[in-house]
């Protein structure tokens, strides 16, 4: 299995989530700052230019969230994500999706200072994501009670994006949920690998995650 990745980068997620299955894999070193995901043969892995991708095997998949929940799917044995035939699966691929579809562009809605529109945007705005997350959270200590899943996974390292840039205020409810979330095995190791990478190629520690 190959990740496609830079440090410091959304490719966080997926090795993240290849770290919580302990499953066998290699780096594939995509350098954003030379251009190289412009490169064609990238751009057959995914046509965006964008990190992470993941290629296992004759699969080429692309996109935060459909790598991890082709992973979650792929390995079911690891229990990152939900059989289709249990009830929960619903819920499971509403949160898998909700990271993209409305926390992602509710806060690069407020990074901005876009107009917004509650009605016609399918994430009404930033405070009522923040709400429906700390009202799934209160049936448990993750999103689906006390199972840890790939949906919190994305969810999680999200919303550790938006404490960074100041988008969300790292506190309460939400906080606590990152919190928890970062102090996993397998965050850690993903975290170390990151910052290994990151000093070998020379790169900022501590800067923010970029776009790719």
């Amino acid at each position: 299995m190959k990740l496609f990745y830079w440090p410091k980068t959304r490719a966080f997620r997926a090795l993240w989530m290849l770290e919580e299955m302990r499953l066998p894999y290699e780096l594939a070193l995509v350098n954003i700052r030379a251009g190289a995901q412009n490169d064609s043969a990238f751009s057959r892995v995914n046509p965006m230019s964008k990190l992470p991708a993941l290629e296992d095997g004759l699969v080429r998949v692309a996109e935060s969230g459909a790598v991890l929940l082709y992973l979650a799917d792929r390995y079911p044995q690891a229990r990152l994500g939900v059989p289709l035939a249990d009830p929960a699966r619903g819920r499971f691929l509403q949160w898998m999706f909700f990271t993209g579809s409305c926390l992602e562009p509710a806060m690069a809605e407020r990074m901005t200072g876009a107009e917004g529109n509650t009605v016609s945007f399918g994430w009404g705005d930033l405070g009522r994501v923040e709400h429906a997350i700390e009202s799934a959270l209160e049936e448990g200590q993750w999103l689906l009670g006390e199972q840890f899943t790939a949906a919190d996974l994305l969810l999680a390292s999200t919303l550790q994006i938006g404490f960074l840039a100041r988008l969300i205020e790292p506190q309460g409810v939400l906080f606590d949920y990152v919190e928890r979330a970062v102090a996993r095995d397998g965050y850690e190791r993903a975290a170390a690998i990151d910052h290994r990478e990151a000093e070998r190629l020379g790169l900022k520690a501590h800067a923010k995650p970029a776009a790719d």
